[in-house]
């Protein structure tokens, strides 16, 4: 009933956004897996599909007072964030047992880079042990409508092309949106395009000093050396990919925690749940301490040999896991950096890869 309604309310919204659709489906049941862009591409792509879609969408999701009776009551499957979760294979299996349709977006949220890396091991398991057909939604464009940094979006058009994938091969689903854009050289208008980029340039690429940029209107500026760059109609930076743009972040990032025993982020809400089950323990208002052993949230110290399934949730929550408790940092700009951090001190590649998010 609620697919219905949705189809009737909802999808006539979505479609009427600058679509361009190809391929075909088969009828249920199969897997529809896709990358992942935007917080909209569940939304576009249910509004192409004529089937109901059960989505695996982000516990996160079912604790919001909004959006977690919605997604309740259209049977989504929960899933924990980067790390293994049985129950949330299982209730794949079981949807699709049923002759049901499955979405998934394998990565688990929106790349900061706008780059998608293709499945996980884990996800390439579980298609080899599916029976039924696995269709991939190629979704282009949506990312250059407005980065996951960005603070506001852009005008242009999506592009989604539907086809049958062998679970044997994916190397399909890699899809950089600046290669994609290299050939296109599709504008997207907006008059705000840089606000927002300090979530993911920590230091300036031409002084090196950290945390001097900042993004006004179409300008990227630093506020220590007054360098300014552009972002065009493109999304190119003064002509550079925003891979290329950050390229120095990486060893910049190093030589700053060498010199650097601890990073002080001041502001920050910490809430702390079960896990996996996700009941709220407690909150609180403070700062959060990464030094070279740990992390200091809540008057706890949390050791990185303790912490697991590091991710962020759009662009403004950090997560971890620390033995049966689920901790999650909200920072208004700064929960990439911590993700890289934390990365950084466990020994990992120093990188804001796919933001684990809505999906």
């Amino acid at each position: 009933m609620l697919w219905r309604l949705g189809k009737r309310i909802l999808a006539p919204y979505f479609l009427s956004f600058p679509l361009e659709v190809e391929g075909e489906l088969p009828p249920p049941p199969f897997l529809l897996i896709a990358n992942h862009l935007s917080a909209l591409d569940p939304f576009l792509i249910d509004a192409l599909v004529p089937y109901p879609i059960v989505w695996v969408a982000n516990r996160l999701i079912f604790e919001h007072p909004f959006l977690g009776p919605l997604i309740r009551a259209v049977n989504a499957i929960p899933k924990r964030k980067a790390l293994p979760d049985c129950r949330a294979v299982r209730g794949i299996f079981r949807v699709l047992e049923r002759g049901g349709v499955v979405g998934l977006f394998p990565e688990g949220g929106i790349p900061w880079n706008g780059v998608n890396r293709g499945v996980t091991p884990a996800t390439e398991k579980l298609l080899a042990r599916l029976r039924v057909p696995v269709v991939f939604a190629h979704v282009q464009g949506a990312w250059m409508r407005k980065p996951l940094w960005a603070d506001h979006s852009r005008k242009g058009p999506v592009f989604i092309r539907f086809t049958l994938t062998a679970c044997s091969s994916l190397l399909s689903f890699w899809h950089s949106e600046w290669e994609w854009q290299k050939c296109r050289r599709i504008p997207f208008q907006g008059e705000r395009r840089a606000e927002g980029i300090e979530r993911v340039v920590f230091f300036c690429p031409a002084c090196g000093r950290f945390r001097s940029i900042i993004g006004r209107g179409n300008e990227v500026r630093c506020l220590s050396c007054h360098k300014k760059w552009t972002i065009d109609a493109y999304g190119f930076i003064d002509g550079l990919t925003q891979e290329e743009f950050t390229a120095n972040q990486e060893s910049l990032l190093t030589a700053f925690c060498e010199h650097t025993p601890e990073i002080v982020f001041p502001k920050v809400l910490v809430t702390e749940r079960t896990s996996p089950g996700g009941a709220l323990r407690s909150f609180s208002f403070g700062p959060v301490v990464v030094n070279r052993e740990g992390l200091l949230a809540r008057g706890k110290f949390f050791p990185f040999s303790e912490i697991r399934g590091e991710n962020t949730f759009l662009k403004k929550v950090f997560e971890y896991t620390s033995g049966r408790h689920l901790i999650r940092l909200h920072l208004e700009k700064d929960a990439c950096l911590l993700l890289s951090l934390v990365r950084l001190r466990k020994g990992n590649v120093v990188q804001c890869p796919s933001s684990p998010s809505l999906r």
